[in-house]
């Protein structure tokens, strides 16, 4: 799917979902006036013989946080986010028609998270719903626009039962339509996982209370991670560890498939915008393509005149701005050179154009010879044990033969000049196959932590960079249970209320969650349902920036 293609897609489910959105309010709107005895389209007209008696609604007092352990305790299963559900044989795994692809069929859901009820405080959503047996909830994540039950089920089970194999047909977690959570290390989406990784919480009792910001309602106090994890260290929100080098095998395949995948992208052929081409044509245009450059280049050296040419300074921070310039001006006269000399080859219109069709084919054709090679990389890395320390010398020795797999070329770019916008001008670029190492080592640093038998291979430097990230809470949201919500787009609603919240989860990078843009899933159910026990009314909603 090119790129134009993916802009139409979002546009459209974006628009669907905000007229969704304004329909859910607008009923919502017309609810509450006839609560309040007024009419919808007339607030100041009151409507007679309308009888207003709306429900006492809920109280609450506390909301449970989900609380990802950090580091994981390996014991006996109660509460987790991911992974496998563990229910009774006699619980079937549940399935819906999607209302955004109908045409696939009835297909499974997502397991997302299984609840020790057990473990849930007395006070919680009133002093309603079970308390004894587990909650569970699916969800379709491909969805843009998930408003109806076949978007999710929430199921309550008595028992534990043994782990639950997927069934076979239940697709990844990403299929490509909506935002990418970050899938870039699969070659395919046929590559992409069909689970999330399983990550043990803990049920964190919290007061429900709410302050006032303005407009605003906010439920979670600042730095809230700060206080679910007093005393460790938590990363600041949104900082996000860099790729670390790979130390196993399993790590550098993620590397040769990210490459292999961005190499294997269809590229379009080269399509030269109209305004290019009549800039090109303008008589002398070209001749004054390096005029520009060279009246640049003299304004930048009279501007550093005093640190090019003057003493040298004694002051330390001085000499290194002087090192620096000295720097800067000499890529400024090697740039100048090669872009004389390139434009000296190409003279007219004709040959530049020529030239940048030209390059963009060999561009091609070098991304496939790219993909060739890495197919011999890959061979070489598969015939260790992926899960095994890998040498830092192997390392090395594999990111020196990427990096010097180069390819080298020129491309136009805007530039302003006078003013002016939309002038051309040239600069030469240089790809290596390593594409920057676009990577999925991250994701492989969470697999390996959650995993009891592989977390020993993770170093303690990268540990030591990863687990205040693990704790820090993505636009201090977190995952909650009962009580006010944390809402995107929406303020929570001062109780006593007939939508309890159960469940709001959160996007996590730890789980490599990314719900819509960066939002939060959200679970109510009216206290009636949940009284009864009856989840099959329970609604969803998804806000996102």
């Amino acid at each position: 799917m090119s790129w134009w293609q993916l802009l139409i897609v979002c546009a459209a489910a974006f628009i669907i979902w905000d007229f969704r959105r304004f329909r859910r309010a607008k009923e919502a709107e017309q609810a509450r006036s006839i609560a309040s005895g007024t009419r919808s389209d007339d607030p100041a007209k009151p409507m007679r013989n309308v009888p207003v008696s709306p429900p006492a609604g809920v109280s609450e007092t506390v909301s449970v946080i989900l609380r990802r352990q950090v580091p994981p305790r390996f014991e006996a299963p109660r509460s987790w986010l991911g992974g496998l559900p563990m229910m009774p044989d006699h619980v079937e795994w549940p399935r819906s028609i999607s209302a955004e692809h109908p045409e696939k069929g009835e297909r499974p859901l997502h397991f997302l998270a299984q609840i020790a009820c057990a473990d849930l405080p007395a006070e919680l959503w009133g002093g309603l719903g079970p308390r004894e047996g587990w909650l569970l909830l699916f969800v379709d994540p491909n969805q843009g626009a998930p408003e109806e039950p076949d978007a999710f089920r929430i199921l309550h089970v008595d028992t534990l039962g043994p782990e639950r194999k997927p069934p076979f047909e239940l697709g990844p977690v990403y299929d490509g339509v909506y935002t990418d959570p970050g899938y870039g290390y699969c070659r395919s989406l046929a590559e992409v996982p069909t689970l999330w990784r399983r990550w043990p919480v803990d049920l964190v009792v919290v007061a429900n209370t709410l302050t006032k910001e303005g407009n605003r309602t906010v439920v979670a106090p600042d730095d809230f991670a700060q206080i679910l994890y007093a005393g460790q260290p938590v990363a600041p929100d949104r900082e996000r560890p860099s790729d670390p080098v790979p130390f196993t095998w399993r790590g550098a395949l993620y590397v040769l498939d990210s490459i292999e995948r961005a190499c294997s992208t269809p590229m379009d052929e080269l399509r030269l915008p109209s305004e290019l081409v009549e800039r090109l044509n303008q008589p002398g245009y070209i001749g004054s393509i390096l005029a520009a450059v060279d009246a640049d280049d003299a304004k930048w050296t009279a501007s550093s005149r005093p640190l090019l040419e003057g003493p040298e300074p004694e002051d330390e921070a001085l000499r290194l701005r002087r090192v620096q310039t000295i720097a800067v001006a000499e890529v400024r006269r090697t740039r100048r050179e090669a872009l004389a000399a390139f434009l000296a080859r190409h003279s007219t219109p004709d040959s530049i154009i020529a030239y940048l069709r030209q390059s963009n084919r060999d561009l091609r054709h070098w991304r496939a010879a790219v993909v060739d090679r890495l197919a011999g990389e890959r061979s070489a890395v598969l015939g260790h044990d992926l899960d095994s320390p890998m040498p830092i010398e192997a390392w090395q020795t594999l990111k020196t033969r990427l990096r010097l797999d180069t390819f080298r070329f020129w491309n136009y770019l805007w530039v302003d000049r006078d003013g002016e916008r939309l002038h051309v001008s040239f600069w030469e670029k240089e790809l290596s196959a390593d594409l920057g190492l676009r990577t999925g080592v991250r994701e492989l640093v969470a697999d390996y932590y959650v995993d009891a038998a592989r977390r020993s291979l993770i170093p303690r430097a990268v540990l030591a960079e990863f687990e205040p990230h693990w704790r820090s809470l993505h636009h201090n949201r977190p995952h909650r249970m009962g009580g006010y919500h944390d809402g995107v787009q929406s303020d929570a609603r001062i109780g006593p209320t007939n939508e309890l919240l159960l469940f709001q989860i959160a996007s996590d990078d730890a789980m490599q969650w990314s719900w819509g843009d960066s939002g939060a899933y959200y679970f109510f159910l009216k206290p009636d349902e949940l009284k009864a026990l009856n989840f099959s009314s329970a609604q969803i909603l998804l806000e996102c920036h």
